[in-house]
């Protein structure tokens, strides 16, 4: 793949595959022309206002009508005209937009311009030409972060936890709770119910009638400092981060031990927990956990409640996450309870991997999420 002083792109609602050769400093170009229907415009308003955060020069070249194959061809043999001072130093890339487009930007183009294509799967770029000697595949440099992968999906990132440091007493509750799942996972359940309603009243202690089955995950809790003080009645949480820790975040933390190993292993590309974004709109979501590898974005949700009565809203809820930043995302299910046999096989359906009770022990998630991203290069 040769180096470019402009791309020319088709936008659609893949806008990643149109800004991943633009990061990679041996082929990065100085402009991008982003060719873009009336129906795609917000995505090449979304990507324009990126590229120049970026320092990259940009315009949009509007084409019209989305189905107008004849009014694309004039369009595109315009902007041929207009190229013609750059001669050869002009690339196309053709892996987005609608078949439509590609085809009439190929008639017009083929022959004058070098054009490629990026194989989403493989994160590699083959350069379309008719010589019959095979071009070796370009491997394309991973330099996209989380906070631009929703950038360019059109959420800011509001908040990120990152380099995280985790505790030696947050590790030893870690090791004790997933060795013995089944002797903490109703115990546990009961401290979520009493940080969930100390949350709910604003409030470091919530007092209650407390089952001496949960005297042990509180005893567990406060040798962490997490817990200050229990008994029969009620339950007083050291601050604020700790009822949150009691309340589920300690499985997020125990997630990103995890990710740190793989890291050292495979070497992700990027990754975080507690991920808040922001539309434009001002909507707000919450991740519990992600991470980027070859260019491919996977979110992690961490449930550590019962899940009989809501795996399924879970289920849907992660499918939908997935919508927001592009069609290869991945989704991941960790759970430290079983999940009933109808919402496995709904989120298996939904392309979700679901990580619960034993599988969510260090070395069955670790050899999971590597088998999962090995299985995603040969897709």
């Amino acid at each position: 793949m040769e180096k470019k002083s402009i791309h020319i792109c088709l936008v659609s609602d893949r806008n990643v595959l149109n800004i991943t050769p633009v990061l990679d400093k041996k082929i990065s170009p100085d402009k991008v022309i982003l060719c873009s229907t009336e129906l795609m415009m917000d995505h090449a308003l979304i990507l324009k206002n990126f590229l120049e955060f970026k320092g990259v020069v940009s315009e949009i070249y509007s084409l019209g009508n989305a189905f107008d194959y004849h009014g694309f061809k004039r369009t595109f043999l315009s902007l041929a005209e207009s190229i013609k001072p750059y001669g050869g130093n002009v690339a196309l890339n053709l892996t987005c937009g609608s078949t439509i487009m590609v085809l009439a930007a190929q008639s017009v183009f083929c022959g004058v311009l070098q054009m490629f294509y990026i194989i989403p799967e493989r994160d590699l770029i083959s350069v379309i030409s008719d010589d019959l000697i095979s071009e070796e595949l370009y491997d394309i440099e991973d330099k996209i972060t989380l906070a631009d992968y929703f950038a360019i999906h059109g959420y800011i990132v509001k908040s990120i936890h990152q380099n995280k440091i985790i505790s030696e007493s947050s590790k030893e509750v870690f090791s004790t709770l997933i060795s013995s799942i089944n002797r903490y996972a109703e115990p546990l359940g009961i401290l979520n119910y009493l940080a969930t309603n100390a949350e709910n009243s604003n409030s470091l202690t919530f007092s209650c009638m407390i089952s001496e089955k949960a005297f042990e995950v509180l005893e567990l809790f406060k040798k962490h400092g997490a817990v200050e003080y229990y008994d029969k009645t009620q339950v007083v949480f050291k601050n604020i981060d700790a009822r949150a820790f009691c309340n589920g975040i300690w499985l997020e933390d125990y997630v990103y031990q995890q990710l740190v190993m793989i890291d050292e292993m495979v070497g992700l590309q990027d990754f975080a927990v507690s991920v808040n974004i922001e539309n434009r709109h001002g909507v707000r979501n919450e991740i519990d956990a992600a991470f980027l590898y070859n260019n491919r974005l996977y979110l992690i949700e961490c449930k550590t409640s019962r899940m009989d009565q809501k795996g399924t809203d879970v289920v849907y809820k992660m499918d939908t996450v997935k919508g927001y930043a592009g069609l290869k995302t991945r989704g991941i299910l960790v759970s430290y309870r079983k999940l009933k046999k109808f919402d496995i096989q709904r989120a298996k359906d939904l392309g979700i991997m679901v990580l619960a009770k034993s599988n969510i022990a260090s070395e069955n998630f670790i050899n999971s999420i590597l088998e999962l991203i090995k299985g995603d290069q040969k897709d």
